[in-house]
């Protein structure tokens, strides 16, 4: 199995927003308040391939990730010896799923500190309270080892006053081929956890497109559309049908803006985050593509193709989730994987085949395909406290630690972190495929004690269909161009301008107000930060530009 995303990362864009978006609270950013490129004057460190192995699906398209329907028949070794000292390591990280089992009561978690020689201690933060309980670790001032970091400004202003451990000494250039698992981390990943010329922890790995848009097709059938849409017309009859089809609880669409924006935007060709042109920087709400997303949204909204509930469903993400599997919305964007492997998604396809089916939002004319936001590859980073990395050999056992679960797949590292010992949750005889033990649950125990540095990959039957259509969305993708630098204008703006585009997108959608004011909201944005984020964003880029 691969790194999962069951997180609210299953709505974000493509994935999830870049750890680049970080910047410190009240202007107190590296550079004065004014964007930079964190990662310039590093030497980054050099990237080693991942082993390609027997059976793998290695795609042309970069940014796709490899794929394994299968295990390779031999294992191979990438770690000497254990990584501890015995002693205890503490790690502060997330989690979307209930509590693991404690360790008394739990196998797993028994012979993970066996296999690794630690006493390992995690404290796990709920997703709904990770910021409350990270300003509570933060304000004690005892940090643990390690400390998985969001894109927060807490995060940032954090790292900013120097709790996280400066790792470029031990990491740059050829100094990461002491640790080759960690070698495998690619060189645009290791720019956006970069901070002030820094590197400041590791990469919790993305694709560079990570979720895909899938439709009820037996709906569609049932209705006379054998095809998925061709354009935006048909993509807008098409769901305003699964609202008229007099199943109560059913509608086409689910969360406004939500899911159906996200593609709304793709067709229209709508920029990702910015646009830079001829020196100029535009925010993609500014752009004539962006008034033809929302102007359409409106008519979906006409069409009857929501849920009347939608903007309230827009922040209830776990509401909005559960309507895919319950068969109650006809339109779904969520991670891939989670099509693929067992959960509630999976078994919805399994109960009814020719329902949920993949498909890449058209061009709005029907000239080809959407415009999709490509992910930084990074959806947040696991650092090391500084005061932890005071002791320079219990840093070097956290960095063999780190490397340990940076495991590739096909390792017997990897194959021990996704199974456990033989006979706790699986056995697999030499050479075969691993046979769950009945009445077990690896992902129950083992899930969140492990999240966080696994690669992504495609690991599983089906992987070279997920691969397929991954394709099709990566190669119809584009970055952000502010990728990779902070602006301390946009955290402390961040905020209110998502408040305006409520009070004001929202209600354009649901016909509370006129088209019209799409351009009150738009001159509001720029006087609230909207300006002083470009300006910033611009210096930096110049600066880019000059280095290159």
């Amino acid at each position: 199995m691969s790194q999962r995303f069951t997180r609210r990362s299953l709505m974000a864009a493509g994935g999830i927003a870049p750890l680049a978006a970080l910047a410190a609270c009240s202007g107190e950013a590296p550079g004065g308040g004014a964007a930079i490129d964190n990662a310039a004057g590093i030497e980054l460190p050099h990237h080693t391939p991942p082993p390609e192995l027997e059976g793998a699906i290695i795609s042309d398209v970069e940014g796709v990730p490899p794929g394994y329907e299968k295990l390779p028949t031999d294992l191979i070794k990438t770690v000497e010896k254990p990584p501890g000292d015995g002693g205890p390591i503490t790690e502060f990280k997330i989690s979307w799923d209930p509590p693991a089992p404690p360790l008394e009561a739990n196998a797993f978690w028994q012979s993970y500190n066996e296999r690794l020689n630690v006493d390992y201690q995690p404290s796990i933060a709920p997703a709904a309270n990770y910021d409350e309980r990270l300003a509570t670790l933060l304000a004690g001032g005892d940090l643990p080892d390690i400390v998985q970091l969001l894109d927060t400004a807490q995060s940032a202003k954090a790292i900013s006053n120097g709790a996280f451990a400066d790792l470029t000494s031990y990491l740059a250039g050829d100094k990461i081929d002491q640790w080759p698992n960690l070698a495998t981390i690619r060189e645009e990943q290791w720019r956006y956890v970069a901070y002030d010329g820094k590197i400041v922890g590791f990469p919790i790995d993305l694709p560079a497109y990570n979720n895909e848009f899938r439709y009820r097709r037996d709906w569609a059938e049932e209705n006379g559309y054998p095809d998925p849409p061709a354009d935006a017309e048909e993509f807008k009859e098409l769901f305003a049908s699964f609202s008229k089809m007099g199943v109560d609880g059913r509608y086409g669409l689910a969360d406004a803006p939500g899911t159906a924006m996200v593609a709304a935007q793709a067709m229209f060709q709508v920029p990702p985050g910015w646009r830079y042109e001829d020196g100029k920087l535009t925010h993609h709400i500014e752009t004539d593509e962006y008034e033809a997303a929302v102007r359409f949204m409106t008519e979906l909204w006409d069409a009857g193709a929501f849920h009347p509930d939608a903007l309230a469903l827009d922040s209830n993400v776990g509401k909005t989730l559960s309507m895919i599997p319950a068969g109650t919305v006809g339109l779904s964007w969520i991670a891939a994987e989670n099509w693929y492997i067992p959960g509630v998604y999976h078994a919805a396809v399994e109960e009814v085949p020719d329902s949920w089916t993949p498909f890449v939002p058209p061009a709005f004319d029907g000239s080809g395909s959407g415009l999709f936001a490509r992910s930084t590859g990074v959806f947040a980073r696991v650092a090391i406290s500084a005061q932890a990395a005071e002791d320079e050999e219990h840093l070097m056992m956290l960095l063999d630690f780190c490397n340990y679960m940076r495991a590739p797949f096909g390792s017997e590292e990897q194959y021990f972190l996704y199974h456990g010992e033989d006979g706790d949750y699986f056995t697999r005889d030499p050479g075969e495929q691993p046979v769950p033990v009945e009445g077990t649950d690896w992902h129950a125990d083992a899930g969140q004690l492990i999240y966080g540095l696994p690669p992504v990959i495609f690991d599983f039957e089906g992987a070279a269909d997920a691969i397929a259509i991954n394709e099709e969305y990566v190669k119809n993708s584009q970055p952000n161009p502010v990728a990779g630098l902070f602006s301390a204008s946009a955290t402390k703006a961040g905020p209110r301008l998502d408040e305006l585009a409520q009070s004001y997108v929202n209600q354009i959608i649901v016909g509370n107000r006129p088209l019209s004011d799409l351009e009150a909201y738009r001159e509001q944005w720029r006087s609230r930060g909207g300006d002083d984020m470009r300006t910033e964003y611009l210096e930096a880029l110049k600066s880019r530009e000059d280095q290159e």
